[in-house]
């Protein structure tokens, strides 16, 4: 992994986290790609194609893949119905489905997000922002817990934000939770980024709230608009929250113990850091995002110790219809890093196929979806393309 270490960034990290030592990258950006050794590529082996009905979006916000009861499972949020959607990934386990009550004793609202707490709760993450709800397998509401009652220097609330990819983590060696928590204000200005970014929630019968990861201030002055929040983050073992910013060539590594902050170089080939935009606008931000190379989703897979990053290549916000484009219309790549964090290859994705915002690993393959809105997308079925990591030596 190549690192630059710069006293000054040093210490302005130091001060911001209240750490002994941190290591980063240097403060002033760089837009030239950065060299890597290409190791790795993908294999195209299998599709899994899991029957939903007409119950069910092909196009969830939200899906997981967990383990409950020693099997593994495809969990999917079905807005729609407020359902939770359990589909086993073997034969000898079978599917099921949990529906949550909107109001009342029970009542959740619309659910967002969950994790898999045990084989006997779950985490859930709803429209209610200002809660975590805590509750068993069949609905019924355990613990509520209040996510509102630190506050920020400004007065004003934390609460989660759930248009990010992945953003209620649990972790249950440590028995915490880590929510996206950036703001809860107008992104259509400058100077948000170096907000406090999770509420770590330690569970138990008295829960405990702390604010962590502050983002490097220096960035604050080049972010405009809400789509700089379209962030993916991720848990690698037990200590280490990856962050991937959409505009920035390095992943953030914040250890959840030392509370110190790393960068990983995992940028694409053909450029490097996005910022500064040419002419940031609040007003035209969703044309900004569109035309602009970009950032979005990560995944690591245990099995194998891979983690994958999606980049995107900018294209003209119109076609030659003049109709509008909208940031599933970029062409997707899959930056490749090892265990050690360290970038190994790339592999690019053909454009308006793979649906890539819903994703999961399994049997050290990571699955794509295929049900791009271009793509003649299936009804009643998710489908999934597997792809699996194979040395080029």
């Amino acid at each position: 992994m190549n690192k630059k270490y710069i006293t000054l960034f040093l210490f302005n990290i130091v001060c911001l986290l209240g750490c002994e030592e941190q290591t980063s990258t240097s403060q002033s950006l760089d837009p030239s790609p950065r060299k890597f050794d290409d190791l790795v590529t993908l294999d195209l082996t299998d599709t899994i194609s899991i029957p939903i009905g007409q119950r069910t979006n092909v196009f969830s916000k939200y899906i997981s893949k967990t383990r409950i009861r020693e099997y593994d499972y495809l969990g999917l949020v079905n807005e729609g119905t407020n359902h939770l959607e359990f589909y086993a990934l073997s034969d000898d386990a079978e599917s099921f489905s949990i529906k949550f009550q909107q109001e009342g004793p029970n009542g959740v609202r619309t659910i967002k997000a969950f994790e898999v707490m045990s084989d006997s709760t779950l985490l859930i993450g709803s429209s209610w922002r200002r809660e975590l709800y805590i509750t068993d397998f069949s609905g019924n509401v355990l613990q509520r817990i209040n996510s509102i009652e630190i506050e920020r220097e400004d007065n004003k609330p934390f609460v989660q934000l759930y248009y990010t990819n992945q953003p209620l983590i649990y972790n249950r060696t440590k028995n915490t939770t880590f929510t996206f928590a950036a703001g809860d204000q107008d992104y259509n200005s400058p100077g948000l980024w170096s907000g406090t970014y999770f509420m770590k929630f330690t569970l138990g019968d008295r829960p405990q709230m702390e604010h962590v990861l502050n983002l490097p201030s220096h960035l604050s002055p080049l972010v405009y608009s809400a789509f700089f929040s379209h962030t993916s983050h991720l848990l690698k073992g037990d200590d280490q929250l990856i962050v991937s910013l959409p505009f920035l060539n390095d992943l953030l590594i914040y250890n959840i113990d030392s509370e110190a902050l790393t960068y990983a170089a995992a940028g694409h080939s053909e450029h490097g850091d996005i910022l500064p935009l040419d002419n940031p606008s609040p007003y035209h931000d969703q044309q900004e995002y569109v035309e602009s190379d970009s950032y979005r989703e990560i995944v690591y897979d245990q099995e194998t110790g891979y983690l994958y990053r999606f980049a995107y290549e900018g294209l003209a916000y119109k076609d030659l219809d003049g109709r509008r484009r909208n940031w599933d219309n970029k062409r997707p790549t899959i930056i490749i890093l090892d265990n050690n964090m360290k970038k190994v290859g790339e592999y690019e994705l053909p454009q308006n196929q793979f649906y890539t915002r819903m994703f999961f690993t399994h049997q050290g393959k990571l699955y794509i979806s295929i049900n791009h809105p271009d793509n003649n997308p299936s009804e009643d079925e998710l489908i999934f393309v597997g792809l699996k990591p194979v040395d080029k030596s």
